[in-house]
């Protein structure tokens, strides 16, 4: 064995951090080229698909004068050739050939010899410095993968890389994918590495956005990209490589890999003669393409933003000290040339000012608590930057966070842009198992460029963006205040980028009890959102994306799988992986309100001696959908213990429950109603309500005024007097929904008629909605009484008959108030359209009166 090979161990190895590879803690860009395969010769027996070790060696050499750092190989090489890796300083990419082109899970024989071809490649080279990593397979056809079932492929490739990973555990291992199986997404893969040959521009970049949310937390690179100069010229060649590298980096990817070094290629038991993609050619020529790497390579493999406005970091914090510290180091390490750093301390009473005091170049701010949302605010005003970035006191950002987030700002058009928050590696199994449970902050993409929702530790705007929209809404002090803009933004026409590379690692809530602090806190921040946007949340209080949430497993795609496209005959070249549609009934079956009404169905089989099965089956539905998520949980594999999933189970369960009893107390201690009388113009008429208040509403305008106008003045009216509303998004057919009560929402609808001569007659109607609280309350209601009159014709005893008389008595005064609450909303509603018709001079008509 080589002296190198005996001195492996002390050498450090590339490792994988969220989307980036580091190598001796500096960021390790791949810069490879694909390597042979050549013919064959012999050596020790066993044929060697290399060129001998002299030609080897001159290519190594004119590889690292090129800037190349890795090469990809597609057999297994000799320790030696490894040696003359690691002596020219070059890391290898190293693919284990096997019988992929066949159905080979339908023999036992077959699936352990490509285990044990797998296993006996990384013992015989076990450790060795040079190899960065190990494909356990490359491009599964995709007839193979469409025979067998998705499934069943990724469980064979997640058995190879367990095997792999025991027989040698330092370098990385992933699995050489390619377009048409681009849904095969192994879990156990350090790395995703995708095979793409996409020569227009534009097509390009946006296959690399859709791929890198397909590697989610992971790094991603192209494990192979190139052109024929066989039927394209060396020029362009030599322009679609630049263009490649730059959108590669330009795009956050961990590196590239050219398809390839030389034009001699050898595969099928032929050397291949109508494909040139080489960079230099079978007699070593150099290519024009070459010189284009090298200036590339050689450098830096950022490229330079266009514009670099100068950009604010604003750091809110409270009693944030443990973390503090290494968040400013990571923020004033930042590789971008023109930004401040602002801290504002919400009140905090731990040493988060001693701890300032080491950070000279940070502006600091002090207030009272007033909350986050004011700190933000506070933040912006004192802000000089171009560009508002917000991330926490809890988090550190990676050094190029600006860098990508900027770059997304100005290239995309986008009034605002976020990135991922990634957890930092769990130190335990409990931090393991909550981290992997539900309900960690995300973010949620509408498509693989523009999102939904950024998270508030990671997020910029332009500043024109937040002041156009008044900035942050001071009622969310602890959260959704991010929510809360970003629905603001879009509902003024604005797009949010998103940026995968943009990353901030976030210390999250690492044991149990801080993890459901952290869910009331954000079942309160819902119950306020839904007071501002109900058309963007459920039947049960929790939001509904319109997008799908990114970060690890939830809830609403348990029972539908992602919908694959395969093309005609399954002979799709891109065959595009959709995410499931949400599922209602998880959601349902996991909520508060599920849970309450197996509670009230227990309690009733107690009463009446029968119907067990009901709440039995409504409990096991619950807890089947906590299981059920516990099973697709991916938990880190070092942390794993075998009680884990039954930590998740427990907290998959509960977290539901503690994020809808937050959301209900929430809504039971804010007032919802103005009490005071709507508009001194309506003091008089408030004396004596008329509970048949008009349910339609007339207005007419000699002057043109149409529901426009009648709209704004509305929405000024509703601002003025207090009330809560939703403005209509797109999405709904209504105008606006006011909250009234915790019983009724009353939806405005607007119409005006055309009568010639701008005579103009706007109708509006009023119509009663009840709230998520009355529909929910309704479900119990409904299944007791069901149940109280199939016991009333079964019982004979006179307490039988008094018991269900009350119960029908207390269902009848309930129906009451729900009619009584809804009468006197919609004639508070009333009051405020006609002030707004006032306020516009427009002539009331005759109203025609409706009862609910």
């Amino acid at each position: 064995m080589s002296e190198s090979h005996q001195g492996r161990s002390a050498t450090p190895r590339v490792s994988a951090n969220s989307k980036f590879f580091f190598h001796g803690g500096r960021k390790f860009f791949v810069k490879g080229v694909t390597y042979g395969p050549f013919p064959p010769r012999e050596e020790g027996g066993t044929p060697v698909f290399l060129p001998t070790t002299a030609d080897a060696r001159d290519d190594f050499a004119r590889m690292t004068d090129a800037g190349i750092n890795t090469v990809r190989l597609y057999h297994p090489p000799p320790l030696g050739f490894l040696d003359e890796c690691a002596a020219a300083g070059l890391k290898a990419y190293v693919t284990i050939p096997w019988e992929q082109h066949v159905c080979f899970l339908d023999a036992r024989t077959t699936r352990r010899s490509i285990r044990e071809r797998v296993v006996a490649a990384g013992r015989a080279r076990r450790d060795h410095p040079a190899i960065f990593a190990w494909a356990i397979g490359n491009e599964i056809p995709t007839g193979i993968v469409r025979w067998y079932g998705s499934r069943k492929i990724e469980a064979f490739l997640e058995e190879l890389l367990d095997a792999a990973r025991q027989a040698d555990p330092r370098p990385l291992y992933t699995y050489a994918n390619y377009p048409p199986t681009e849904y095969l997404l192994p879990g156990a893969m350090d790395f995703f590495s995708y095979n793409v040959y996409l020569h227009r521009a534009r097509d390009f970049e946006g296959y690399l956005s859709r791929l890198q949310n397909l590697a989610g937390e992971k790094p991603l690179i192209l494990s192979e990209f190139g052109m024929d100069t066989v039927r394209h010229s060396e020029e362009e060649q030599a322009a679609l490589l630049r263009g490649h590298i730059e959108a590669v980096a330009r795009h956050g990817l961990a590196g590239t890999i050219l398809f390839s070094w030389t034009d001699e290629w050898f595969t099928g038991g032929h050397l291949v003669e109508d494909w040139k993609f080489g960079l230099v050619t079978a007699a070593r020529a150099p290519k024009k393409a070459l010189a284009e790497v090298r200036a590339l390579f050689k450098g830096s493999p950022r490229v330079p933003l266009p514009r670099v406005p100068p950009v604010s970091v604003i750091v809110c914090s409270y009693n944030g000290a443990r973390t503090l510290e290494a968040c400013l180091t990571s923020l004033l390490q930042m590789d971008y040339p023109d930004f401040e750093v602002i801290l504002v301390d919400d009140g905090s009473t731990d040493s988060t000012e001693q701890i300032v005091r080491d950070f000279p170049k940070v502006r600091y701010l002090k207030q009272e608590n007033l909350g986050l949302s004011v700190a933000r605010n506070v933040g912006l005003r004192a802000a000089r930057g171009e560009i508002i970035a917000y991330t926490d006191s809890d988090c550190m950002a990676d050094k190029d966070w600006l860098y990508y987030l900027v770059g997304t700002l100005e290239q995309g058009g986008f009034a605002a842009a976020g990135g991922p928050n990634v957890s930092p590696p769990a130190q335990n199994w409990v931090q393991a198992c909550v981290a992997a449970s539900p309900g960690q902050p995300s973010h949620v993409l509408i498509d693989d460029m523009e999102a939904e929702h950024i998270p508030g530790c990671n997020m910029a705007f332009h500043r024109w963006a937040l002041e156009l929209i008044g900035g942050f809404d001071p009622e969310y002090r602890k959260a959704g205040d991010d929510v809360d803009l970003c629905w603001r933004l879009m509902q003024r026409g604005h797009r949010i980028g998103f940026s995968p590379s943009a990353i901030v690692w976030h210390h999250r809530r690492f044991n149990v009890r801080a993890y459901l602090r952290q869910q009331e806190g954000y079942g309160e921040a819902e119950a306020l959102l839904r007071f501002k946007h109900l058309v963007y949340f459920g039947p049960t209080g929790s939001a509904r994306w319109r997008g799908r949430v990114y970060g690890g497993t939830n809830f609403s795609s348990l029972l539908h799988r992602p919908i694959v496209y395969h093309g005609v005959f399954g002979m799709g070249l891109f065959q595009c992986v959709y995410p499931s549609r949400t599922s209602d009934l998880v959601l349902f079956m996991s909520s508060l309100e599920w849970n309450v009404a197996a509670l009230v169905a227990l309690l009733v089989a107690l009463q009446i001696h029968a119907i067990w099965y009901l709440p039995a089956v409504m409990f096991a539905g619950s807890l089947s959908v906590a299981a059920s998520y516990a099973l697709h949980a991916r938990v880190e594999a070092r942390s794993r213990r075998p009680w884990s999933r039954l930590l998740i189970v427990a907290l998959a369960f509960w977290q539901p429950i503690a994020r809808g009893w937050a959301r209900y107390s929430t809504w039971a201690r804010k007032k919802r109603t103005p009490r005071r009388v709507v508009g001194a113009a309506s003091a008089s008429r408030a004396q004596a309500v008329e509970w048949d208040r008009p349910a339609l509403l007339s207005f007419w305008s000699e002057a043109g005024v149409g529901r426009e106008q009648f709209l704004s003045a509305f929405q000024k009216r509703l601002e003025q007097e207090g009330w809560k509303s939703s403005a209509d998004t797109g999405w709904s057919n209504w105008d606006y929904q006011v909250y009234g009560n915790r019983l009724w929402q009353i939806r405005v609808l607007s119409l005006t008629e055309e009568h010639g001569d701008g005579k103009r007659l706007t109708r509006v109607r009023l119509h009663p909605s009840p709230t998520v609280f009355s529909r929910m309350v309704a479900i119990p209601v409904a299944v007791v009484s069901f149940l109280a009159w199939l016991r009333f014709e079964a019982t004979t005893s006179p307490q039988g008959y008094r018991l269900i008389g009350v119960w029908f008595c207390a269902v009848t005064l309930w129906l009451a108030i729900l009619l009584l609450a809804s009468a006197r909303l919609r004639h508070r509603v009333a009051q405020i359209v006609e002030l707004a018709a006032q306020d516009l001079k427009l002539a009331t008509l005759r109203a025609r009166r409706k009862w609910l």
